[in-house]
């Protein structure tokens, strides 16, 4: 496992949505990088924009970034 900044997995886009740069798993669901998330949309309760800016813990399984933890 590793921990690594929110910013090396997401990027925020001009419209306010936040996107995966790299593929990312959570919650069991696979996240495509170019894939637009809104606010409010959860995964597996996980709300992304509540932890914008802070390290996530991910275990890296192939070429997906799981994510198990945040800091």
């Amino acid at each position: 496992m590793s921990r690594i900044s929110f910013w090396k997995i997401f990027q925020i886009n001009p419209d306010g949505t936040l996107q995966p740069i790299v593929r990312v798993s959570i919650g069991g669901f696979i996240l495509e990088p170019g894939q637009k998330i809104q606010k409010g949309v959860a995964f597996s309760g996980f709300d992304l924009f509540q932890y914008t800016g802070r390290d996530l813990e991910v275990n890296k399984q192939g070429d997906v970034e799981v994510l198990t933890g945040v800091y």
